[in-house]
């Protein structure tokens, strides 16, 4: 018997951690997280107009993909392909500055339009008061965040599975947050004159706070550029449906259970970044329901091995009960064994799959020129 334990603010699955600790990196069970980092102010382009390719989450064969593009494509076109992810402190001294750009982002901390300039001062405050206790958890892993070094290696595994493919990509690498900034990676791909270029933000689920944020900084830099303006781009907006990052996903589940002296005992928890109830209910973000239908997608990948049943009550549901009930003191007692499942990382098919997802987004890539006059037209209409 496969369980799956389940906590937290959400009603259903997900256990909420907080943006701020660094402890998320190494224990999630999804290869990303998020945050980010704003140059020269805020955000001005807040709608989300620049859409392509918004369906890259449903599985489909890219063999014929890559076929039409292997000899589509131009001798002198220079294909791009560009990583986002939230970035990190280096070390403990970037840790305040780090935070700081995080909570200046107004996708994460979203400010009533007459409270906006308070935007880069509440940010201050924030860090400054959180600093202290987000140091210390930052040198339990080690003094600084490993997401650089880790994206860099998924950059490098994905440029060798797109050759593999006979797709010849630049492959770059861009930091919401920290270095290096989406900002200093999208003039390199001005500089090295790529003609089309895929954005793939290393977050499995769409949401305001993470997909939603990157995509309105390229956004605002593309309109203020001639060149960038005219660039051929696909989005590849979320992907937690691909088939191939779903079984990876639930081929690591397995390999971790038969850790265990009676795996099928072993409660699974999956544990996610949460975003604020508002984001839900009043911006219509897809995040907390993409969320659990990746866990659904998951375990009933993972059921194919055994049978799968879930138990209840749930934890969050049982605190609050003995809350009610005047229980002022809780003893937890120690379970014998405990794993994790492991970040996917480089792992071979899950990298192979964001390959895959790069060649099914080429033939949808549009300028954002005509997105903008799309976009106009359909207005006048």
């Amino acid at each position: 018997m496969v369980a799956v334990s389940l906590s937290g603010r959400s009603k259903l699955w997900v256990l909420i951690k907080r943006i701020y600790n660094p402890s998320v990196i190494s224990s999630s069970y999804s290869n990303t997280q998020y945050h980010s980092r704003l140059i020269g102010g805020l955000i001005q382009k807040r709608n989300l107009n620049f859409q392509a390719n918004s369906t890259m989450g449903i599985c489909t064969s890219s063999e014929k993909f890559v076929q039409e593009c292997r000899y589509t494509h131009a001798a002198t076109e220079k294909l791009g392909v560009l990583l986002v992810n939230i970035g990190g402190p280096e070390n403990l001294n970037d840790v305040q500055p780090f935070l700081c750009n995080l909570f200046a982002d107004p996708d994460v901390i979203r400010l009533p339009k007459l409270f906006k300039f308070l935007q880069r001062p509440l940010a201050k405050l924030i860090s400054i008061l959180l600093a202290p206790k987000t140091k210390q958890r930052y040198a339990a892993i080690g003094g600084g965040s490993p997401l650089r070094r880790i994206t860099d290696e998924q950059a490098d595994a994905l440029r060798t599975a797109l050759e593999a493919k006979n797709l010849h990509a630049n492959v770059y690498v861009g930091m919401r947050y920290w270095y290096p900034f989406m900002e200093e990676a999208i003039q390199q791909i001005k500089w090295d004159r790529i003609t089309k270029l895929v954005l793939l933000p290393l977050f499995p689920q769409f949401s305001i706070s993470t997909t939603g944020s990157s995509i309105r900084v390229l956004q605002r830099i593309f309109m203020d550029d001639a060149y960038l303006l005219r660039l051929p781009v696909s989005i590849i907006r979320f992907w937690y449906r691909r088939q191939g990052y779903i079984r990876s996903i639930a081929d690591s589940i397995v390999t971790q259970l038969s850790k265990f002296e009676k795996p099928e005992e072993v409660l699974i928890f999956f544990s996610a970044h949460g975003v604020p109830v508002s984001y839900d209910e009043n911006a219509g973000d897809p995040y907390k329901d993409q969320i659990e239908e990746c866990i659904y997608l998951i375990m009933r990948e993972h059921s194919r091995v055994g049978p799968v049943q879930w138990l209840k009550p749930y934890t969050n549901q049982v605190l609050v009960e003995l809350g009610r009930k005047g229980v002022k003191s809780l003893l937890a007692v120690p379970i014998r064994e405990l794993g994790r499942v492991p970040a996917l990382g480089c792992t071979s098919s899950f990298i192979t799959d964001l390959a895959d997802a790069v060649v099914e987004a080429l033939p949808s890539a549009k300028s954002l020129s005509i997105l903008r006059e799309t976009a106009k037209e359909s207005d006048c209409r």
